[in-house]
Parts: structure tokens; sequence; C-alpha cells
């Protein structure tokens, strides 16, 4: 599983607003996911015109260019993912894989701090789970749940 280490987050969600906001976080993580898929492509490429590269000399200058094209693809690839996973961050949600697009939303319950979590491909949000438990340990959202989620904002810039 790919994942990806979150920065701080500056805002608690209620379920409800954490599936209000999956209007702009479901074509983020699908970009996500497309380009990393694309990503892992390129990577792969690079690796066989590497081997290639370093086994035959006469087209040596043909497989520079295209090499140089894929490390610019994969550059570019690299930025626009990072863009993605900022975007996530301003919404104030944590993407967790590229394989299959877990997205983590903070909320408090009972005091402590846990994650909402969404995967792609979901309708809305139906499940939680404990900060260090991750998507394995996912729990249905109940009507207990809701009621005793809390809607915090801490320095939201």
């Amino acid at each position: 599983m790919n994942t990806i280490i979150s920065t701080p987050h500056h805002r608690f969600f209620t379920v409800e607003k954490a599936n209000s906001s999956l209007v702009l976080v479901r074509p983020i993580v699908t970009e996500l996911l497309t380009k990393h898929k694309r990503l892992t492509k390129v990577q792969q490429e690079i690796e066989v015109l590497e081997q290639k590269q370093s086994s035959q000399t006469e087209e040596a200058t043909a497989l520079e260019n295209e090499l140089d094209e894929l490390y610019g693809e994969l550059q570019a690839l690299l930025d626009q993912i990072a863009h993605n996973v900022d975007e996530l961050h301003v919404i104030g949600c944590i993407f967790k894989d590229f394989q299959v697009g877990i997205v983590d939303f903070p909320t408090q319950f009972q005091a402590r701090e846990v994650y909402l979590c969404w995967q792609h491909g979901e309708s809305d949000i139906s499940h939680w789970h404990e900060m260090e438990e991750g998507y394995t340990g996912r729990n249905s959202i109940t009507d207990y749940f809701t009621k005793n989620s809390t809607d915090v904002q801490i320095g939201v810039h």
C-alpha cells in the first residue's frame, strides 16, 4: 500500500460536513489515482529504457531523448500529485492511499481524536476508525457516533 504521511490538520469534521466536502474531494482523489497509475507506468518505462541504454550504444541518442521526455513527465506528475495532496490538506482531510484512494477526515468522538474514513467509489462517509488502527479498523458510523462527534475549527487560515 502506498501511503502519504499527513501534515498537521487544522479542523475537525462532523459526519455531515465531511460528506458535504466530498463534492470537492472526489474529483481530486480521482485525479490522484489516475496520475499515480501513470506515474507507476512512467517509472517502469524509465527502468526498461535505462537497462536498454546500458546494453546498447547504437541507439544511445534516441534512448537518451526518450528518457529525457519520460523524466520530464515523471517530474510533472510528481508536482501535480503534490499539488493535489495539498488541495486535500487545504480542505482539511488527509489522503492515505494511492491504490484505493482512502481519505481520512479528523473528528472528535468521546473527547478523543478519530478519523472519519472514506474510500474512492463510496457514495458517502459511513465509517470511522481510531487514529492508530487505520482502514482495517473501520467501524460503521451509528446515530450515537453522529450525535457525539464534534465540529471544531482550530487555527483555520
